[in-house]
């Protein structure tokens, strides 16, 4: 569980890297809501951009 939750937060981790210090106490809270945001953009992409995409692709 462990290394998915490692796996899930890498790339949010490294975005908010850039913008905070890795000591700083507020780090995992700044990289989990980034990957908050990211699983938003995901589910939403599924549920409306994709279905656009393969309508396109039927025509």
């Amino acid at each position: 569980m462990v290394l998915l939750a490692r796996l899930l937060l890498f790339v949010p981790s490294v975005i908010a890297g850039w913008f905070v210090s890795r000591e700083d106490v507020s780090y995992w809270i700044i990289a989990f809501a980034i990957a908050l945001v990211f699983i938003v953009l995901t589910i939403a992409f599924e549920l409306y951009v994709l279905p656009l995409l393969r309508a396109r692709l039927k025509r």
